[in-house]
């Protein structure tokens, strides 16, 4: 009976310790994950905040932990290093961003398989970054393939398929391949309004990207509409009166509907949104170059009423907030300085009109090269100014060049290439 009680005791004793053991390595699993909650929320209330910068030495410190305490290849080390990249493309790193988003892929990929939505999640991250680079070509393969695995793995009303819908048709958009871009930003719209509220940002957003497409292909119709409705939820999400980023995002809308009111000749309805995009640049960002956009735009539409004299002191701030800006050279200020010309053409002020033509060709020749084709259309336009001040000679050689310009493009275009 002893031994019975001492296999007992011994094993209880076993039990005990086996047990105790267990709960000490639990309690040290939940210690280092509550540590790596804690660094991960530090993480991500700095990158709400806009304070990237003071993020970064944070982001490495939760991944050097998730690293350390979960293994090289753990689920938590990719997720820190995927966050990492981000606050790296956020200051304008991408060197180091790119390698961190390829490890967190590679991560992801070994430990759910090529076709897990986690593996898209990253695809999409990576792609975001070769997008933001102007590499086109790498960014559009990457994006097709989150897409096919978000296709195959989540619901057709999934709102991460909205997001890889979204993403490839805004790289398609850039590409100018618009008649592609078309079906998915309107997918992405259907999934966003079906599954999120109606003024939700990522609605918003969709409405933005295809009143946009709209707007570029000149189907102001369908744009209008479109614009009315992400008017509507960014007055809902600001108050005019206070300052913030939501300030210059209703401005933007208002900026972008009062274009289209300008295009459709509705120049009534077009006037008070304009006033109102031009009040909130005033008060909230009037050195920014959204402002120079908007005092421009806005010029254009007095022009079109005839209001010359209010068209002109617009065209001169827009001029000076790029001027400030960018410098003087800068390729954003030669539409503003064609815009100009006509306000003082229209005036009757030709040699003020010949001085904005003069500086707007000399910095589109220096971007665009001495042969391009849009150029030919300044130089109609120099000729046309130096014809009234009697200027015939130099007058007939702008013609001539723009004449010299539209043959040379034409003849490129006829030519056959595999000759």
């Amino acid at each position: 009976m002893i031994f019975p009680c001492r296999k007992l005791a011994y094993g209880s004793t076993v039990i005990i310790f086996i047990l105790g053991l267990f709960l000490s390595l639990l309690s040290s699993a939940l210690g280092q994950q509550n540590v790596w909650d804690e660094l991960n929320a530090r993480v991500d209330s700095l990158y709400r905040q806009g304070r990237y910068a003071e993020a970064v030495p944070a982001a490495q410190k939760l991944v050097d932990f998730a690293e350390e305490k979960f293994g090289t290849k753990a689920p938590n080390v990719a997720s820190s290093l995927n966050k990492l990249a981000v606050l790296y493309e956020e200051v304008g790193n991408f060197t180091d961003a790119e390698p961190l988003y390829r490890r967190a892929l590679e991560i992801r990929e070994q430990a759910a398989g090529p076709d897990n939505p986690e593996v898209a999640a990253s695809l999409n991250n990576l792609g975001a970054l070769y997008a933001d680079q102007g590499k086109y070509e790498q960014a559009q393969a990457i994006y097709e393939r989150a897409l096919a695995i978000r296709e195959k793995a989540l619901g057709a009303d999934n709102p991460d398929l909205a997001t890889s819908l979204n993403n490839l048709a805004v790289l398609y958009d850039l590409e100018g391949r618009e008649a592609d871009a078309l079906p998915l930003y309107q997918r992405a719209l259907a999934i966003r309004e079906k599954v999120l509220a109606p003024d939700h940002p990522e609605v918003a957003k969709s409405l933005m990207n295809l009143a946009g497409l709209y707007r570029d292909a000149r189907r102001y119709e369908e744009a209008e509409p479109l614009y009315r409705r992400l008017l509507a939820i960014d007055e809902k999400a600001t108050d005019e009166n206070n300052a913030g980023d939501e300030q210059s995002e209703l401005a933007s809308t208002l900026d972008d509907l009062g274009s289209i009111y300008l295009a459709e000749g509705k120049y009534a309805q077009a006037e008070p949104i304009y006033k109102r995009a031009a009040a909130l640049a005033d008060r909230n960002f009037s050195k920014e170059p959204l402002a120079a956009t908007i005092f421009s735009d806005f010029a254009r539409l007095d022009v079109a009423e005839g209001h010359y004299a209010s068209a002109e002191p617009l065209d001169i701030r827009a001029l000076r907030i790029l001027e400030e800006d960018f410098g003087s050279s800068s390729s954003r200020l030669a539409p503003i300085l064609g815009g100009l010309s006509e306000v003082f053409y229209l005036q009757g002020r030709y040699t003020e009109a010949t001085s904005a033509l003069q500086r707007e060709l000399a910095i589109q020749e220096k971007v665009l090269g001495a042969d391009d084709p849009e150029l030919a259309s300044i130089l109609d336009n120099y000729a046309a100014v130096l014809l009234k001040t009697n200027h015939t000679a130099e007058a007939a050689q702008a013609e001539a060049r723009a004449k010299a310009i539209r043959a040379k493009a034409t003849a490129a275009a006829s030519s056959d290439p595999a000759n």
